[in-house]
């Protein structure tokens, strides 16, 4: 049954016999929203930029750093 749900592009929520399925569709949008999400978090802090060097706000620094133990941070 789960092969034949797949087959017309649905998801069983469980198993074995599953009472219920969903469309693969929004697994595909969350795809492709995971794929372009890197790019709207450099939209989202170059929109924050813009929208506080328009109220004044000036950035000091562009380094930033997190000293937490067991992660490393990555340079751009």
């Amino acid at each position: 049954l789960s092969q034949v749900l797949i087959h017309h592009g649905l998801f069983p929520t469980a198993p074995s016999q599953p009472c219920m399925a969903i469309s693969t569709d929004p697994l595909a949008f969350y795809c492709a929203l995971f794929e372009c999400s890197c790019d709207a978090i450099y939209a989202l802090a170059s929109a924050l930029k813009t929208h506080y060097t328009r109220r004044g706000f000036q950035m000091t620094n562009t380094h930033v750093s997190f000293d937490i133990p067991g992660f490393q941070t990555l340079a751009h």
